[in-house]
């Protein structure tokens, strides 16, 4: 039996506005912007810092969850600075005091469907040239910082 294992292939990025957006349905209003000559997006999601406290009487450390980071990201791009994305996500990176709305895109859309989408809010922290040695192309690297929960929307039939 196979499984539903998606490839990353096809899996594109876009950016938006400023605007907070904290629902499905007003990400879904935002016109995007897709960055081009992604090579890879990275690992994100949540981490909770570790809380705990020792107590006397049993002589035990005692563990709970804390607050919840949301996690970061690291763009690998092949560097097209004339891009329409790359030109937006390098001029969020010098922005100082807003976070971008992001949309993930993966290939996994059913015949005439939508794929499975993922919003989120996110600072653009940097964004990096490595021109590297022969044999490469010049990539880009770009820093996210999420700044609060992603929305993961599955992907379905029309």
């Amino acid at each position: 039996m196979s499984g539903n294992a998606v490839q990353s292939a096809g899996t594109r990025l876009f950016i938006s506005t400023t605007a907070l957006c904290t629902t499905e349905v007003q990400f879904k209003a935002l016109a995007w912007t897709e960055v081009e000559e992604i090579q890879d997006i990275g690992a994100f999601g949540e981490t909770f810092e570790k809380v705990t406290y020792k107590t006397l009487g049993d002589g035990a450390v005692h563990k709970k969850k804390g607050t919840v980071d949301h996690g970061s990201a690291t763009l690998k791009l092949a560097r097209v600075p004339t891009g329409a994305g790359q030109t937006a996500i390098r001029a969020a990176a010098k922005n100082r005091k807003a976070a971008y709305n992001i949309k993930i895109e993966f290939d996994d859309a059913p015949d005439t469907g939508t794929p499975t989408t993922i919003y989120m809010r996110a600072y653009v922290m940097s964004y990096t040239t490595e021109i590297g040695g022969n044999d490469k192309v010049i990539e880009a690297s770009v820093g996210l910082e999420i700044d609060a929960e992603p929305i993961e929307v599955a992907a379905h039939a029309p």
